[in-house]
Formats: structure tokens, C-alpha cells, sequence
């Protein structure tokens, strides 16, 4: 495959990961915080929290719908133009993919049928249960996809075999990879923090609209409270993250920080302007000793710098793939750095705004306070937007390689497919996102508009019992 087919093929994967995850983090936190409000109708019978479940639910299964057919995509190019890494890694991830959609989404299919029709249908608790069961299969379904993304940032329960390709010794090495659990921690925490926000922004709109909306002031509170606690959380987990990368993967820690070379006393670069040409930073501002501190809790400790990083790649870890890595290879950090440092700045936003929101709803001023209403509103979908650049750091920080120290990306792409051939599935692809992201967009406009005018479910299901 020539460069301009390997480009082609690399924006094209890019693309169909960018926009289909747009979808399963909502549907994995969303799911937790229905397990909450309707668990509190449950117990409490305040139909109002029942209200809020139903009507959430109503978004979550647009989400839902759409993330399943953008998913659908993403499977073929594995074999069409990755069919170079699916022989490698065929028989690793053969067991975590089975896994994940024999089970976790199929469990997660069918209770997401039960929880849509089966309102009437279904005790309360029966009820309830359907719902704990679709938060808990989307989870797992996120699991194993995250399994074998963290096996590609550590390889290991594997040997190498005669035909040069890694074989599975010893599987739950393979499923606890060293990246494994931060990994894990980070995006399931991530999906949370984006389904809080999302539920405090929609309910903000509402109270924009009409304040004294009690169904959804209880749906704000809801938010805050679950918004606070995965917000800050969010933070410690980050940086325990951040060490991970420090021990397992030193050039992407490079790239995330532009430090070109190792250094004592390494500062937190706060602001840069990366330059592969010159390999320095333009302008730059940081915290001294800071990212020594970080990364070993010792302000002198050396940290390794992009170039002395890819001298040892080469000399340790390129086990298979034999190609001399040069700085040429790698993306330009500046990509790095700031996906990185963007996605950090929003996470210590998020947590500032969930605390203040927090702070005025123990001071019973939240609901009145229309600046603070429509900061949420604003901040509906800020998260999303920082999963996806903590998912470009992640991917593009792990540039050239497919499978860390072990496979390159050049060595992974398909060998007989075109330049012409991906243009015109790239071309394919966007006219079928751009419908599915217009079929969602309006879907979502709709159910607003419907509640805006009263015409959510249970109000008519009230209407029908009192006649």
C-alpha cells in the first residue's frame, strides 16, 4: 500500500472511531444514572423520579440505536483495510471480542428491549431490574472492547510464535495487561461525568424554560450530586492514568508533556507550542519540577524526553516489527500535547462547575439562578468533547504502532487495497454519518419539543386514569 492509501486508511478508521463514540459513552452512563432514578422511584414511589427515568430513557434508547448501526462500520475495515494487524492479533482478541458481543451485547440488547416496552408490562422492581441489567451489560460490553485497546498499549499474556505471530498463554494476563485497569477506570469514569453533565444540561434547558418544573429540578439535583462525586474522581483517576503511561509507554508521555529531551527537575508544561522541525518548543509556560513530581513523587527524578524515548523503543521493546523508528515516524506533538492538555483544562472545569452547582443547590439558589442554569446548558456536551481528544491522545500518542513496541502501523494496513478504493468508501461512510447524526439530532429535538408541550408518557397514562 503506498503512503497516500496508508493516509487514506488511517483517516478513515479515525473517522468511524470518532463518530461511533459518540455514542457508547452516553449509553453506558446514562444507564447508570436510570438505575438511580428509577431505583429511587422504587423505594420512594415519588412518581416524579419515575418522570425522569422514563422520559431519559426515551434519549438513551436514541443513543442506543444510533451507536449500534455507526459500530457496524468500524467491523468491516478490519478486514478490508487492517487485514495485516487482524492476522496478528486474530488469535488475542479473538476471545475478548466473542466475549463482548455474545454476551455483554447481547445481554445488553435484549434488557434494553425489556426496559422500553416493558413499562406497563413489568412490576416496578421487575421493572428496575431490566434496567440495572442494561446499565451492567453496557459497562461489560465496554469491558472487553477496552481489553483489547489496553492490550494494544501492553501487550502481555502472549508469546511469540513460530509463524511470528503472538499467541495467548495465559488469558486473564492478557485481560489485566498492566493498562488494563486504569484504562478501564478512566473511560468508564469519563462515560459517567458526560452522562451527569448531559442530564444537568438537558434539565437546565428545561428550567430555563420554566423553573418551577419539579420533575426536573429533581433531575438537575440528580445530576449534581452524581456530577460531583465522578467529576473530582475523575481527576485522581486521570493521574493515576498519567503514571501508567510513564512506566508502560515513554514516547507518548513525551508527546503529552513536549519534552524532547529527558530532563531532571522536568517541568508541567502548561502552554507550548511544539516544533517537530527544530524538535523544541516555541513559547512555553510551566510549573517547575512539576511533571518529575507527577510522574515519580520526587521534584528531581529524570524524565525521559522524546528522543532518548525512541532510542529506547528501538533498543527494548521492537520485538517483532524490526523497524528502526525515527522522529519522522511519529505525528507531530503538537496533536498530542494539546489533545492532552485540552482534555486536562476540562477536566478541572468540570469539576469547578459541578462544585459551584453543588454549593447552590445546598443553598437552595441552583434552581433561580439563570447564569448558573445556562452555564449547564452550555456544558451539556463539553464532555463528550473531551473523551473524544482523551481518545486522540490516547491513539495518536501511541503512533507508530499499532500494538505498542510490537507492530507498526505502517506494517499493519492492507496491502492490495487503493487509494481510489478508500476514497470512495471514505465518501460512502460520511454520507451515512451524516444521516444517522441528522436521524439522532432530530429525534432528540423531537422528545424536547414533545415534553416542552406536555407530552411525555406518563402525563397522558395520568390523564387516562383520571377519565
Amino acid at each position: 500500500m503506498d503512503s497516500t492509501a496508508l493516509l487514506l486508511a488511517r483517516i478513515q478508521f479515525g473517522m468511524t472511531a470518532f463518530f461511533h463514540f459518540l455514542y457508547p459513552p452516553l449509553t453506558i452512563g446514562l444507564g447508570l444514572l436510570l438505575v438511580i432514578t428509577e431505583g429511587t422511584y422504587v423505594f420512594t414511589k415519588d412518581q416524579e423520579y419515575l418522570r425522569i427515568t422514563r422520559f431519559f430513557a426515551k434519549l438513551f434508547a436514541i443513543n442506543f440505536v444510533v451507536g449500534v448501526a455507526s459500530g457496524i462500520v468500524m467491523e468491516f475495515q478490519f478486514g478490508t483495510n487492517w487485514a495485516q494487524y487482524s492476522s496478528f492479533v486474530g488469535a488475542i482478541f479473538g476471545s475478548p471480542l466473542a466475549i463482548e458481543g455474545l454476551f455483554a451485547f447481547f445481554m445488553e440488547s435484549i434488557f434494553v428491549g425489556v426496559m422500553l416496552l416493558g413499562w406497563n408490562r413489568l412490576s416496578a422492581k421487575a421493572h428496575w431490574v431490566s434496567t440495572i441489567l442494561v446499565a451492567f451489560g453496557s459497562t461489560l460490553s465496554g469491558v472487553w472492547i477496552l481489553v483489547a485497546n489496553s492490550w494494544m498499549q501492553t501487550p502481555a499474556g502472549y508469546k511469540i510464535g513460530s509463524n511470528g505471530i503472538p499467541k495467548m498463554t495465559n488469558f486473564w494476563q492478557m485481560v489485566f495487561n498492566p493498562y488494563f485497569p486504569s484504562e478501564f477506570t478512566h473511560v468508564i469514569m469519563g462515560a459517567w461525568e458526560y452522562s451527569a453533565f448531559f442530564m444537568a444540561g438537558v434539565a437546565a434547558w428545561f428550567l430555563i424554560k420554566n423553573n418551577k418544573d419539579t420533575v426536573m429540578r429533581k433531575a438537575l439535583k440528580v445530576a449534581v450530586i452524581f456530577g460531583v462525586i465522578v467529576a473530582c474522581g475523575q481527576i485522581i483517576v486521570g493521574d493515576i492514568g498519567a503514571r501508567e503511561v510513564v512506566k508502560y509507554q515513554p514516547t507518548k508521555l513525551a508527546m503529552m508533556e513536549a519534552l524532547w529531551h529527558s530532563q531532571r527537575y522536568a517541568p508541567e508544561t502548561l502552554f507550548a507550542l511544539p516544533n517537530n522541525a527544530t524538535e523544541s518548543n516555541g513559547p512555553q509556560i510551566g510549573i517547575p519540577s512539576m511533571l518529575s513530581m507527577l510522574s515519580y513523587l520526587n521534584p528531581a527524578a529524570k524524565v525521559m524526553g522524546l528522543n532518548a524515548a525512541i532510542r529506547y523503543i528501538n533498543k527494548k521493546d521492537s520485538k517483532l516489527d524490526h523497524t528502526k523508528l525515527t522522529l519522522a515516524m511519529f505525528p507531530p506533538v503538537w496533536i498530542v500535547f494539546w489533545s492532552f492538555h485540552i482534555m486536562m483544562y476540562f477536566g478541572f472545569y468540570f469539576a469547578l462547575v459541578m462544585l459551584i452547582a453543588l454549593y447552590l443547590l445546598l443553598k437552595n439558589k441552583l434552581f433561580d439562578s439563570p447564569k448558573m442554569l445556562k452555564l449547564l446548558s452550555f456544558s451539556t456536551f463539553l464532555p463528550l468533547i473531551a473523551i473524544e481528544l482523551g481518545w486522540f491522545t490516547t491513539e495518536i500518542g501511541r503512533q507508530p504502532f499499532t500494538v505498542y513496541g510490537l507492530l507498526t502501523t505502517f506494517n499493519s494496513v492492507s496491502k492490495n487495497v487503493s487509494a481510489v478504493d478508500l476514497g470512495l468508501s471514505i465518501t460512502m461512510f460520511v454520507l451515512i454519518y451524516i444521516t444517522l447524526a441528522s436521524f439522532a439530532v432530530y429525534l432528540f429535538k423531537r422528545e424536547l419539543k414533545e415534553r416542552v408541550e406536555g407530552k411525555d408518557e406518563l402525563a397522558g397514562e395520568s390523564a387516562k386514569a383520571a377519565n
